[in-house]
């Protein structure tokens, strides 16, 4: 078939000149051929119709299927478009729905968390787990997906994970996870003008005083609660915790705190 000649010449414009007029033919490897030059074009929905159209007739190219757009997400993979890998895992998924793809999903969440695309991580991570659910590479994507939701801004569902994982299995490193959420929540809604509940997740960590890493942030924006609700004695005690904390005195939060202990002291 000279479709396939020029297919191999990476010609797709005119293998799909020679086989176009056989696109209502009744038989598998047409249709295939015909759905893999569209993918090839990036015409993902015509592609997919065709595909659609070969797997009605039999499965025989269903592999063949699976590997062009498994050597798609992989090109894409190295040329780090996460976004597009997942795209194509997806339609493997529409095509195959019983095929098992959890581990590149997997593999293009953590590209995708590792060059700080949250969304892309959040997506591909949920996908995955969907899929598999009890594996240790499952298990180990965990705290990635809750940091990533947390950085989308979906606060509540990270924070509802992290308690879980606390819950399942109480251990130091769950511990910062949660930790981590409840201070992201509660900065967040410092920054929102939310003070009460921004007193209630810092409070999580002053209560815990664990973990030791988080205390100073949890100490200053308490303190800045306090300050600006005119609490300057109570804002003051806090403030000097911050200091405590930092015996070289030459941290962030420390600086900021100093700054604040000098206001309070002016205005008395």
């Amino acid at each position: 078939m000279n479709a396939r000649k020029f297919i191999n010449e990476w010609n797709y414009d005119r293998a799909l000149t020679e086989i176009i007029s056989f696109r209502n033919a009744k038989d598998s490897e047409i249709q295939y051929l015909l759905g893999y030059i569209y993918l090839r074009k990036n015409e993902y929905a015509e592609a997919i119709g065709y595909f659609q159209s070969s797997l009605a007739k039999d499965t025989t190219f269903k592999d063949s299927i699976i590997n062009a757009y498994n050597i798609l997400s992989q090109n894409a993979i190295r040329i780090n478009d996460p976004q597009r890998a997942l795209f194509l895992y997806q339609e493997i998924a529409k095509l195959v729905p019983e095929y098992e793809q959890a581990s590149n999903l997997f593999l293009i969440g953590d590209l995708s968390y590792e060059s700080n695309n949250y969304e892309a991580a959040v997506r591909a991570y949920t996908r995955a787990l969907q899929i598999d659910s009890t594996s240790s590479e499952a298990k180990r994507v965990k705290p990635s997906l809750i940091r990533a939701l947390a950085a989308t801004g979906n606060f509540l569902l990270a924070q509802e994970m992290a308690e879980a994982e606390y819950e399942r299995l109480k251990t130091a490193a769950n511990l910062l996870l949660l930790s981590e959420i409840k201070l992201s929540m509660g900065v967040r809604h410092f920054e929102l003008g939310r003070l009460d509940s921004a007193e209630i997740y810092l409070g999580h960590i002053i209560a815990n005083q664990e973990p030791k890493s988080m205390l100073d942030d949890a100490y200053y924006y308490t303190a800045e609660i306090y300050y600006m609700r005119e609490s300057y004695d109570a804002a003051l005690e806090l403030y000097k915790k911050v200091l405590r904390l930092d015996p070289y005195q030459k941290g962030e939060m420390t600086k900021k705190a100093k700054e604040r202990i000098r206001e309070i002291k002016e205005k008395k």
